[in-house]
């Protein structure tokens, strides 16, 4: 039972980082009646974008953790041994999500330092000349 609850609320952080990185890129998200929300939300600023997915590719090391514990509890409760292979099938899973999730995480961190240096830039710099 602990490990059906804790896969699915893995499986819902997966689900919404998906949604903020699909609607990451482009405006035309945001005027869309499902998933301008998110494209709002994550549009804001490179800072907030880099932040969303950050936030979730730092949470899926403890959501996997706490899958492995529904994994060991529910074993416990059965009063049967939970096997490595089980074990080692959620940490790779696991290391699935995080080499998809990091790229995606580093890209918006570039963007937002490329922000700051060219706001930084433009203050140097006055207009005009």
């Amino acid at each position: 039972m602990w490990l059906e609850i804790t896969i699915l609320i893995f499986i819902i952080a997966i689900i919404i980082f998906f949604l903020f990185w699909i609607v990451h890129e482009g405006s035309r998200w945001q005027k869309h009646p499902q998933l301008g929300i998110f494209a709002r939300i994550v549009q804001a600023s490179p800072r907030r974008a880099f932040l969303i997915f950050f936030t979730f590719t730092i949470m899926f090391i403890p959501l996997a953790l706490l899958m492995m514990t529904g994994l060991w509890v529910d074993g416990i409760n059965a009063g049967i041994t939970v096997a490595k292979s089980d074990i080692v099938n959620l940490m790779l899973i696991t290391l699935l999500v995080m080499a998809g999730a990091f790229p995606i995480m580093w890209g918006s961190f570039r963007t937002w330092r490329q922000a700051v240096r060219a706001e930084a830039d433009m203050k140097v710099r006055p207009t005009g000349t």
